[in-house]
């Protein structure tokens, strides 16, 4: 792993950078459900452009990170990162495993408040749907 020096402290520099990044992400996703719950359609489009560009963001770290596991021959998932981890001096591996288990947190975190806000966006819609066609409630076929 030494000849992958560079690689190595980038890529941890960028799991620093990812972790940042979803905390900002899971942020603005609880900010995204305020405004979902307040029914707030004037923030609403301005918020979703900033959410999009950061996951885009964070979507090309890890398609880089996938990139430089697989240069240095590691698979691009958890078991080659626990495998560099594992071959790293002692503090840098723990430093790496450190960043690599709050970034999986964050990500499972985001993926929660993602959901939350879906369930959200479906009952808005439910409601809004009964109020548009309220026939529908009641009717289970064409009327002939």
């Amino acid at each position: 792993m030494s000849n992958h020096s560079a690689a190595i402290k980038q890529l941890l520099t960028e799991l620093s950078r990812d972790v940042k990044g979803y905390q900002q992400l899971s942020a603005k996703l609880k900010q995204q459900h305020q405004l979902l719950a307040n029914r707030d359609s004037r923030t609403l489009p301005a918020l979703n452009d900033e959410l999009n560009a950061l996951m885009g963001d964070l979507y090309r770290h890890a398609q880089q990170r996938t990139q430089v596991l697989e240069k240095m021959g590691l698979s691009p998932d958890d078991s080659g990162m626990q495998r560099l981890f594992k071959a790293l001096p002692a503090t840098l591996g723990q430093q790496g495993q450190q960043l690599w288990q709050q970034l999986f947190q964050l990500t499972q975190e985001c993926q929660e408040l993602n959901n939350q806000n879906g369930r959200l966006l479906a009952r808005h819609k439910q409601m809004i749907d009964k109020l548009l066609k309220p026939e529908q409630q009641y009717c289970y076929g064409p009327g002939i």
